[in-house]
C-alpha cells in the first residue's frame, strides 16, 4: 500500500522537472522524437549497407542501387503533394469534418498517381535494364526483374506518404516516427534474414522490402481511419472544392520538378557514364551525405506547422519560431556535416572496409558533405517560402539552379567519374542558398517598410 503514495510523489517530482516541462511543448516533443527516429534509421542504414554489400557482392549491390535510384520517379510525382498536404492539414486541423473530407480527396489522388507510377515502371522496366543502366548483357534480365518488383514497393510507399504528411500537419510527428522506425527496422531485419537463408540476389531484396511496405501502408491506413473518427461518406468529398489545393500543388510541383531534376542530375548522368560498380559506390557515399542532410528534418518538421499557423493568425511568421528552427539546424545539422567533411576518409574506413570504396569515394563524399551543410541552411529559408504560400519562387529559384548545374555537368570532366556528382551538388546548393538569402533580405525590408 505504501507504494502508491511513493509513485505519486515520484510522478509529481518528474512533472516539475525541466525535462518534463520541455516535453510538454509540442515542438520540443516532436523535435526530440524526430531526432531519435532519425538517429535510429540512420544507424540502421549505416549498419545494413555494409552487410548488404557483403551478402550480395559489389556487382549485385549495383543492381539494387540502380533500382533504388528509380525512386526519382515517385519522388517527382509526390513532390508538390508531400509539402502542401501538411500545410493544408495544419490549416484545417481544428475542423475535423472538413479535414476528413480533404483526406478522402487526398487518398483518391494518391492512389491514382501511385498506380500511374507503378504502371509506367512496369512498361519501362525492360528498356531501363537494357538501354539505360550500364550493366553486362547477361545480367539485364536480373535487373529487369528487380525493377518490376521494386515498383510494387514504390506504389505502397507512395500511398503511405499521405499518412506521413497527415501526421506531420497535425503535429503528430511522434506517431509518424514510431511507424517509420518500426517498419524501417522490420524491412531491414526481414531482408537480411531472407538474403541469409535464400538466394543472394537483387530480386529477393526488392521482394522483401515490397512485402513489408504493403504491411506498412495497410496498418497506417487503419490507424488514420480510427484517428480521424467517423466513417463518413466518400460523397462528402464532393461538397468541397479541391481546385485551390490542386492549383497550389501544380505550381509547387513545377518548381519541385526542376529541383528534383537538379537533385537527381548526378545519378541521371552517372548512371549513363560510369560502370554499375562505380555507380554502387556513389550510391553508398551519397547515402552517408544524405544522412547528415536529414539531421535538420526534426526542426523543419516540428516548426513548419507552427509557422503556417503563425501566418494564418497574425499574417507573419513568429521570429521566435524562426530563430529556434535556424539555431537548432546549425547546431545539429550544419556543423556536424562540416565536421564529417574533415574526416571523410576515416568515416568510410570505419563504415565500409573495402579499399576500392575508400579510394574512389572519399573526395566525392567530401563534396557531398559540403553541399549537405549548405543545403541545411537553405532549407530553413525554404520552409518560410512554402509556409508563406510563395510556391512560385521555388520554380524560379530551381530554374536558375538547373541552368547552373547543367553548365557544371557539361563542362566539368574530373578524372574520377563520380566526382562530378559531388560537383553538381555543391553548385546547386550554393546557388540555392544565395537566391534564398536575397529573397529573405528583400522580404524583411519590405515587411519593415509596411510597418
Amino acid at each position: 500500500m505504501a507504494q502508491a503514495p511513493f509513485m505519486s510523489r515520484l510522478s509529481a517530482i518528474f512533472s516539475l522537472s525541466p525535462v518534463a516541462k520541455l516535453l510538454r511543448n509540442t515542438a520540443v516533443r516532436n523535435t526530440a522524437s524526430s531526432f531519435i527516429a532519425l538517429g535510429w534509421l540512420s544507424l540502421l542504414s549505416m549498419i545494413s549497407i555494409p552487410i548488404y554489400i557483403r551478402l550480395l557482392g559489389v556487382s549485385e549491390w549495383g543492381l539494387v542501387a540502380a533500382c533504388v535510384s528509380l525512386q526519382l520517379v515517385s519522388n517527382f510525382v509526390d513532390s508538390g503533394f508531400s509539402q502542401i498536404v501538411p500545410r493544408w492539414v495544419a490549416r484545417e486541423a481544428q475542423d475535423n469534418v472538413k479535414l476528413r473530407r480533404y483526406v478522402q480527396l487526398f487518398q483518391r489522388i494518391y492512389v491514382a498517381l501511385g498506380l500511374l507510377v507503378f504502371v509506367g515502371l512496369q512498361i519501362a522496366a525492360g528498356c531501363l535494364a537494357t538501354s539505360w543502366f550500364q550493366v553486362e548483357s547477361g545480367r539485364t534480365d536480373a535487373l529487369e526483374m528487380a525493377i518490376r518488383i521494386i515498383s510494387f514497393q514504390m506504389l505502397f510507399q507512395f500511398v503511405n506518404n499521405l499518412h506521413t504528411g497527415l501526421w506531420h500537419g497535425l503535429q503528430k510527428q511522434v506517431l509518424a516516427n514510431i511507424s517509420a522506425c518500426g517498419f524501417g527496422t522490420l524491412k531491414h531485419v526481414a531482408t537480411m534474414c531472407a538474403l541469409v537463408f535464400g538466394p543472394r540476389e537483387a530480386w529477393l531484396y526488392a521482394t522483401t522490402f515490397a512485402l513489408v511496405a504493403l504491411i506498412e501502408v495497410v496498418t497506417n491506413a487503419i490507424v488514420v481511419r480510427r484517428m480521424l473518427g467517423g466513417e463518413g461518406e466518400i460523397k462528402e468529398a464532393n461538397q468541397i472544392s479541391i481546385a485551390p489545393f490542386l492549383r497550389e500543388v501544380s505550381i509547387l510541383s513545377g518548381g519541385i520538378l526542376l529541383g528534383l531534376i537538379v537533385s537527381q542530375l548526378d545519378r541521371i548522368m552517372l548512371s549513363r557514364s560510369v560502370s554499375i560498380e562505380d555507380f554502387g559506390i556513389y550510391a553508398v557515399v551519397l547515402t552517408l551525405a544524405l544522412a547528415f542532410l536529414q539531421l535538420q528534418t526534426p526542426f523543419t518538421r516540428a516548426y513548419f506547422p507552427l509557422i503556417v499557423q503563425d501566418i494564418q493568425l497574425t499574417g507573419h511568421s513568429s521570429p521566435a519560431h524562426i530563430k529556434r528552427m535556424v539555431f537548432g539546424t546549425i547546431i545539429f545539422a550544419t556543423l556536424p556535416a562540416v565536421f564529417a567533411c574533415l574526416f571523410s576518409e576515416s568515416l568510410l574506413e570505419l563504415w565500409i572496409h573495402e579499399s576500392r570504396f575508400i579510394a574512389v569515394g572519399t573526395f566525392p563524399l567530401q563534396l557531398l558533405l559540403l553541399a549537405a551543410a549548405t543545403n541545411t541552411l537553405y532549407n530553413c529559408l525554404y520552409v518560410l517560402i512554402i509556409a508563406a504560400g510563395k510556391s512560385h519562387l521555388v520554380m524560379k529559384f530551381n530554374l536558375v539552379v538547373l541552368v547552373v548545374t547543367v553548365l557544371v555537368a557539361t563542362f566539368a570532366e574530373p578524372a574520377n567519374g563520380i566526382v562530378k556528382g559531388g560537383m553538381i551538388w555543391v553548385a546547386a546548393t550554393v546557388t540555392q542558398l544565395v537566391l534564398g538569402l536575397v529573397w529573405f533580405v528583400c522580404h524583411e525590408r519590405s515587411k519593415a517598410q509596411r510597418h
